[in-house]
């Protein structure tokens, strides 16, 4: 059921409150619908350690799952039973140079002879 919004209306001198359904917003995301047995299993088929806390556990204990994140566990957090949030370790995003293209890279290389007699000279050797 949506949320509810009260607009005041004046009829015969006097103010009334009329209630407006409004239509319920659609997730992105599909409603996850999974248990936290069922969470813990499927983790551990893939040999990943997994914990399911609720939003009230995880705030009493955050400094104890921030470490055990560290340290490489995954804590799912739920709210009403509902798979919403996870505590994962820190993993800094690596920076590596700008792609370029292969013309670009080929323009950039020193013209070089033809290495056909190299190639022919090793197929050689290896017979």
């Amino acid at each position: 059921m949506g949320s509810l919004i009260i607009d005041n209306v004046a009829t015969r001198g006097h103010i009334v409150a009329m209630k407006k359904e409004t239509p319920p917003k659609k997730h992105l995301y599909p409603e996850p619908r999974n248990t936290a047995a069922q969470i813990k299993e499927d983790a551990a088929a893939y040999g990943i350690r997994r914990d399911v806390l609720g939003v009230r556990e995880a705030k009493d204990q955050m400094s104890a799952l921030l470490q055990r994140a560290a340290g490489g566990e995954e804590i799912v957090i739920t709210n009403g039973g509902v798979p919403t949030a996870m505590i994962v370790r820190y993993r800094p995003v690596i920076r590596v140079k700008p792609w370029q293209s292969l013309r670009s890279f080929r323009i950039a290389q020193p013209m070089q002879p033809d290495s056909q007699q190299h190639i022919d000279a090793d197929r050689e050797e290896r017979c």
